[in-house]
């Protein structure tokens, strides 16, 4: 464990348990946000876009040219 993580475990112990619960949740909620954040931007990349676009236009092909179908939610 890192001196950050062990620093922040000793923070959490330290608190009433409703106030280390909401620590950690708000924790989480940031590193979602991170993780977002860093999946947008590589969304945004040009170098990710053009691939990312290229691959659908090739699924698209394949669903009007009969070889493959939509995906249907319900039977995934």
């Amino acid at each position: 464990m890192t001196k950050l993580a062990e620093e922040a475990a000793r923070l959490v112990d330290s608190l009433p348990q409703d106030k280390a619960r909401s620590l950690i949740e708000y924790a989480r909620f940031l590193a979602d946000k991170a993780d977002e954040e860093s999946w947008e931007q590589q969304f945004g990349d040009p170098r990710y876009t053009t691939g990312l676009a290229t691959a659908v236009a090739d699924v698209d092909l394949e669903i009007r040219s009969g070889q493959g179908e939509p995906l249907d939610p319900d039977r995934l």
